[in-house]
């Protein structure tokens, strides 16, 4: 049941990961900001108006089209300034997740990358709207300071910066990093959290981490999940894995996919909402391979340990593909990207398929994406594909406890 006390914004919305977690921790949204259509037709189809699953902005605002949105043009608007201003007092949270790639240590990790910006249009929004709490998600590398391509004007991290720019709002704040797989991801994925908190409100930024540490547990409870280990990717994966049925991919005819088996453990049991063994995933599309890249799968089975292949291997096999991880059964993976064919799957010899990493993710199978499966090119940039869309997205499980501590700070 949402609490309507409890409203919340997200900003670079993507696919929905966060709306959903906080949505389910009891939030109701008010509306959601993303640009990508493929990725706003996502959050749409699954999380606005009562014909969605989930139905998390049950009230979104008529001033506001259910079209995508980019930040820079909606913040360039006088009117929507204004009504935002003029949302003052009936925001609880303004959250979001800006685009990341310009932090990330797994990527070019430059100061100067043109999307950086965009975490002061969350800052903007947050002057104007003066939410009760304000928090950004982000990739660990946001908490580390430029280097090796920085800014000209870089002198700390952009956390630290943020950090500084909500206490000049008004705002205590803090950052720290949480890792998903406590909280039920399947996933070792180290995220940085930026809190800034009202300073009439009487709580510190800081004081988040103990809530979000406090409801670890009940959490898990509610989940029926483990409290003393990580949710492996076997748990997770197990149920998709039916390699005595191929069938056509109902949404890619040319595609195979497969059906469910019966749902071993908790956590399939959970992410399944009740889909009957027999029944198709949504986006469980197979990846045709070639036959270079099936030896190379084949190969690594045969002879390579779990984990991360090296980079000897990866050579010797001809690839250029500096990343490629064999999927440990037993343990959680790391951390999923947008990339499908850094996971071969530990059963056989083929990438992990967009549901699969969707469930590393925490996404319930009745979530269903929209849009392209894959893009590559140069449209990279511009389209978010369903395997970017699972990537980038804030693991629903890890929203939830978010929005649980949030709630338990604020006072229930």
């Amino acid at each position: 049941m949402t609490d309507v006390s409890l409203t919340s914004i997200d900003l670079f919305a993507g696919c929905g990961g966060l709306s959903l977690g906080l949505h389910r921790a009891g939030w109701s949204g008010m509306f959601a900001i993303e640009r990508d259509p493929m990725a706003f037709d996502t959050l749409q189809s699954n999380l606005v108006g009562p014909d969605s699953a989930y139905n998390a902005y049950p009230d979104w605002p008529e001033w506001i089209a259910r079209t995508p949105h980019d930040i820079d043009t909606f913040l360039s608007d006088e009117e929507n300034k204004a009504r935002l201003r003029g949302l003052r007092g009936s925001v609880t949270l303004v959250a979001g997740g800006p685009p990341c790639q310009g932090f990330s240590v797994g990527g070019a990790r430059n100061g100067a990358d043109e999307r950086n910006h965009l975490v002061h249009r969350l800052l903007e929004t947050v002057e104007m709207v003066q939410p009760k709490v304000a928090l950004i998600e982000n990739v660990e590398g946001i908490t580390r300071a430029f280097k090796s391509r920085p800014r000209e004007d870089a002198k700390d991290s952009v956390a630290a910066e943020v950090v500084a720019a909500f206490e000049k709002l008004g705002y205590d704040a803090a950052f720290g990093i949480e890792n998903a797989s406590e909280f039920g991801v399947p996933q070792v994925r180290k995220r940085a959290i930026i809190i800034g908190v009202r300073k009439d409100i009487g709580v510190s930024g800081n004081d988040f981490f103990g809530y979000l540490d406090k409801v670890r547990e009940d959490h898990l409870r509610a989940h029926g999940l483990p409290l003393d280990r990580a949710v492996t990717a076997g748990e997770a994966l197990a149920d998709l894995h039916n390699p005595n049925s191929r069938v056509p991919c109902p949404d890619s005819m040319n595609y195979e996919s497969s059906a469910y088996i019966k749902a071993a453990g908790q956590y399939s049991r959970e992410l399944r909402k009740g889909s009957r063994a027999g029944s198709i995933p949504d986006s469980h599309r197979y990846t045709k391979h070639g036959d270079r890249i099936l030896e190379l799968y084949k190969k690594a089975h045969a002879t390579q340990p779990k984990g991360r292949l090296s980079k000897e291997f990866l050579l010797s096999m001809g690839t250029k593909k500096d990343k490629k991880v064999l999927i440990d059964p037993d343990a959680p993976v790391s951390t999923i990207t947008t990339h499908p064919d850094e996971f071969i799957h530990y059963a056989e010899p083929r990438n992990v398929t967009v549901r699969e990493m969707a469930r590393l993710q925490s996404f319930p199978d009745d979530f269903r994406f929209r849009g392209r499966y894959t893009i590559n090119g140069p449209r990279r940039k511009f389209d978010v594909a369903r395997c970017s869309q699972v990537g980038n997205a804030v693991p629903p499980l890890f929203a939830e406890a978010i929005g649980r501590a949030l709630k338990e700070m604020l006072g229930g």
